[in-house]
């Protein structure tokens, strides 16, 4: 029976694989299991390699590679003038400033030379009449004529204090000529043993047509051991200018009087577009000699001071105290600042604060002050 069972089975088979449909379901089948079996090896294998892949991606070489790969952003250094906060080129930020004192009659404008200071400090000298302390670095600029330079005054002693700068003058009044040896002033004395770096203008008349320029300066500070002497002065907080959006009215002008005639009414009128303001004397444009351009200044300070005091020679002299507390008015971007000034000593810089007993940042670039009295009226419109 079984031997029976077993040839009957066979039969039939081998009946059925002669039959298409069969064939069809048989080579189905062993085509299916067979492409199963690769896949599965492929899938192995596949799964294998990235997972190698991805643990050596991961190893601290390959992450090294890969950041070294990577652009870095160096920073760029800036290097900041002391005198006025501009962007400068390395080496030109801490030069030995030079000051200058030069006269303001009407007869003598324009002068030349302050359209190209850093700093530049206004006060009465005498008879109602002003006088400037312009300040330099003349080893960046190209300025061919400083002056008419004039004598000194005690109290702008107490401005150069500040700097500690070169100090260019022709004479001055006893006791300024006693605080320059006393103070040990680096001293460049027009009248005496430096007359060699000034010279005067024949075309016009003594003691109005004395003048100096930066390339004599750069020679004195040279003969002074100065021009590779870095400053060490407190500098002003600078910061950058307002954008056009956030500035003042056009056209708005700050307006004082140092006397009571024309000759001495200054005027600042604000400029929008170049964010400056620009200077006139007795309601003429004051210009610059050298150029021809009229003196713009980015930042305006009115500081106000007590009475100025005669100084006991006879030859109607002013002394004014600079030193101490006072009330200020500082114009930049388009708008006033009331201000609080404050000078411990001669040597201290002279700061401004505003009604927080915060120090006032100026804009980066030239600055003028204006010593002026309480009960001179200070006007902005």
């Amino acid at each position: 029976m079984p031997q029976t069972h077993q040839s009957t089975l066979s039969t039939r088979l081998l009946t059925l694989a002669r039959r298409p449909v069969f064939r069809v379901v048989v080579i189905f089948v062993l085509s299916t299991a067979f492409s199963w079996g690769i896949m599965a090896i492929f899938v192995g294998t596949a799964k294998t390699e990235i997972s190698s892949t991805l643990d050596n991606f991961s190893s601290p070489a390959v992450t090294n590679a890969v950041r070294d790969e990577i652009p870095t952003v160096e920073e760029k250094a800036v290097f900041i003038r002391l005198l006025d906060g501009v962007v400068t080129q390395e080496g030109n930020e801490d030069h030995w400033p030079v000051a200058v004192m030069i006269e303001n009659l009407p007869s003598v404008r324009p002068q030349a030379g302050l359209g190209d200071a850093s700093v530049v400090y206004e006060a009465l000298a005498e008879g109602g009449a002003t006088r400037f302390m312009a300040v330099f670095d003349p080893q960046v600029l190209t300025t061919p004529t400083v002056g008419p330079v004039r004598s000194s005054r005690p109290y702008y002693l107490e401005w150069l204090g500040e700097y500690d700068g070169l100090y260019a003058h022709a004479g001055g009044s006893p006791k300024a000529l006693t605080v320059i040896r006393e103070a040990n002033v680096h001293d460049l004395e027009a009248l005496g043993r430096d007359g060699k770096y000034f010279w005067r203008n024949t075309s016009r008349s003594a003691p109005h047509n004395l003048y100096t320029s930066a390339e004599k300066l750069v020679l004195a500070l040279r003969d002074k051991g100065l021009v590779d002497t870095e400053a060490s002065y407190v500098p002003w907080k600078f910061e950058d200018e307002a954008l056009i959006d956030e500035r003042g009215i056009d056209g708005t002008t700050l307006t004082f009087n140092f006397s009571y005639g024309l000759s001495y009414k200054v005027d600042w009128v604000y400029d929008r577009t170049n964010n400056s303001y620009r200077r006139f004397n007795a309601d003429q444009p004051h210009t610059d000699e050298n150029n021809g351009r009229q003196l713009e200044a980015k930042n305006v300070i009115v500081q106000l001071v007590q009475e100025p005091e005669l100084d006991g020679t006879g030859k109607g002299r002013l002394d004014i105290y600079v030193g101490g507390t006072g009330d200020a008015w500082v114009a930049h971007d388009g708008q006033l600042i009331k201000a609080t000034w404050k000078k411990e000593s001669r040597t201290d810089r002279t700061k401004f604060y505003d009604t927080g007993g915060l120090e006032i940042p100026l804009v980066r670039g030239t600055t003028w002050v204006h010593m002026i009295t309480k009960t001179q009226d200070v006007l902005y419109e």
